[in-house]
């Protein structure tokens, strides 16, 4: 992995299995690299495997083949210090509709245990 690579995808591929559908290539050789500092976004129609790339980078979908790093750790061999690294937010998770942003931080700071200065320092730096 490259030093100024954030997070860095090659041949990235998720196939589902049903015993009655049969197999579902949902994601197929996905490669691109994220570097630190720079917005990254995944463009395509809904089913384009958007939200399964990105679930298999979060570690909470495994992949079928290639490889994933987050930070120079792999998402397979060491989930949970690639898990470490990342935040992942989807769009059905449940929080409530009425949080402000700076609330939603907070909420999801104090579940990684971080002291009040910390994370009030860490919310500002984001929202900035």
């Amino acid at each position: 992995m490259q030093p100024d690579v954030a997070v860095e995808v090659d041949g990235l591929t998720k196939v589902f299995r049903d015993p009655v559908l049969g197999e579902h290539r949902a994601v197929d050789g996905v490669s691109f690299a994220c570097r630190y500092g720079r917005v990254f976004g995944l463009l395509g129609p809904n089913g384009a495997g958007k939200t399964t790339t990105l679930r298999m980078v979060a570690t909470v979908l495994s992949p079928t083949a290639g490889t994933a790093r987050v930070a120079g750790h792999d998402v397979a061999a060491d989930p949970d210090a690639a898990r470490a690294r990342i935040g992942f937010l989807t769009a059905s998770t449940g929080v409530y509709e009425r949080l402000t942003p700076r609330e939603i931080l907070a909420f999801f700071g104090r579940l990684h245990r971080m002291d009040d200065e910390r994370l009030a320092a860490r919310t500002g730096e984001l929202l900035d």
